[in-house]
């Protein structure tokens, strides 16, 4: 079919060996004037580029795998002052859709086109490396858009009459690029396209496979944390990877630093700088600290979550029911209203308990790790327990440390002395279990 043809030639019902998934064909219609070809050759090897200009009564929106692009784009992503504009050029000035939108990139294994019949085949089959790279937000609100007009039905199956003017009209420019393969480059490409609204490094962090090893632990099949973790900024979960970061940050080795109390570190940084926490994924010196916590990644996240729900518990056993919680700073009462409910685990609370309070309990719990000859990270006792039983000597000893602080739990998480004194607090305790036969 071809007058134009780059690329190997795909089944349209061929499965990527890498992802598992079936090869994507995308098929529309472009007249031969709103259609461009460059070939650019490299050493052995060429790159070939498109520019089209389909109708979005041709181009259907959400038909073309975007995971290759850094943000995910779920309907949180509608609801943005940037996709909003881009509905309103599409229904009011589609005419102009074309020069008012950048529109999108497309990388791909093979692009057909029959000048005859003016089809394009647009062919992605490892959505790990090709598919949509930039405009995912455009195509998320033409797909929107869209939708709107079939009402329930198939895009697709709508007769030219029944769908209206702006459609016929407005036209989206998009770039196809094939013969790129090669993961740096593509990220690079990633990178430098998705500059209109920032890409969050953590974001290009997943894309270069930063995460994988986290990712394998966490999304293992029927694991408890299984699609709970975002990987990427708008990932449409609560919970991200730089929350990890900053439950794993509590317990990295880095902090058991030797040498008497002046030279030893506490993990401030977990509460003071989540948005950095992939920077520190990235760091040589302390990436085997964190790889060495895979072991007991998931009892750290479960741990957070337990302190969180047992914090009042805890409270009233250290300072007595009559204590009342609700008035410590930045402490919020959910009795006789809907429950906290921790999007990890499922574990609720009567309270919304401020990072400031639950980070230095938890980094506390630190001294409770060990590491075998290889390095890896285990319980010295069961966390779980350990907290059952001295969670309310901890929450005291936390609460002195708060008070010194003016009862500000805010500063309370920046504070070094603050975590060390927990720190101190559950070493102490854990020899006194050790000899009362109770660890």
């Amino acid at each position: 079919m071809s007058t134009l043809s780059t690329g190997s030639t795909v089944a349209d019902n061929a499965t990527s060996v890498e992802t598992h998934r079936p090869a994507k064909c995308l098929r529309f219609i472009v007249g031969k004037d709103h259609i461009r070809h460059f070939e650019f050759n490299e050493n052995d090897a060429s790159i070939s580029v498109y520019h089209l200009y389909p109708t979005l009564q041709e181009w259907v929106g959400k038909e073309a795998p975007d995971d290759v692009n850094p943000r995910s784009h779920d309907e949180d992503c509608l609801t943005t002052n940037v996709a909003k504009a881009i509905e309103c050029t599409i229904i009011d000035w589609p005419q102009d859709f074309y020069l008012a939108n950048r529109g999108g990139t497309v990388l791909a294994d093979a692009v057909r086109y029959d000048a005859k019949t003016g089809v394009v085949e647009i062919v992605v089959s490892d959505w790990d490396l090709h598919g949509l790279a930039d405009g995912a937000t455009t195509d998320a609100v033409i797909a929107k858009v869209q939708s709107g007009v079939a009402a329930g039905k198939s895009f697709r199956a709508l007769r030219p009459e029944e769908l209206p003017p702006y459609l016929r009209e407005a036209r989206l420019h998009i770039e196809v690029i094939v013969g790129l393969d090669e993961r740096d480059r593509i990220g690079r490409l990633v990178s430098g396209r998705n500059t209109s609204r920032q890409v969050k490094s953590w974001s290009l962090a997943d894309f270069e496979g930063k995460f994988d090893w986290i990712q394998k632990v966490l999304d293992r099949p029927n694991g408890p944390f299984a699609g709970r973790v975002g990987y990427e900024e708008n990932a449409g979960t609560e919970v991200t990877i730089l929350d990890v970061l900053s439950y794993l940050t509590l317990f990295h080795s880095a902090f058991d630093g030797k040498g008497g109390a002046e030279k030893r570190k506490a993990p401030t940084v977990a509460y003071s700088s989540k948005g950095r926490m992939d920077g520190r994924l990235k760091d040589p010196n302390l990436l085997p600290g964190y790889q060495a916590l895979s072991p007991i990644m998931e009892n750290i996240l479960k741990l957070h979550d337990h302190v969180y729900a047992n914090f009042e518990e805890a409270y009233n056993a250290a300072f007595g029911k009559g204590a009342r919680l609700g008035r410590r700073q930045g402490v919020e009462s959910r009795k006789g209203k809907t429950q906290v409910t921790l999007p990890l685990t499922g574990n609720q609370s009567n309270y919304v308990i401020p990072s400031g309070y639950i980070f230095p309990l938890v980094a506390g719990l630190r001294a409770l790790v060990e590491y075998d000859d290889k390095g890896k990270a285990s319980w010295k006792t069961d966390p779980f327990e350990f907290f059952n039983r001295h969670g309310a000597d901890m929450v005291s000893c936390l609460m002195e440390q708060v008070e010194l602080l003016g009862g500000n739990p805010q500063t309370a998480g920046k504070k070094k002395p603050v975590y060390t004194t927990l720190h101190d607090r559950v070493r102490l305790l854990l020899q006194d279990d050790a000899s009362n036969g109770a660890a």
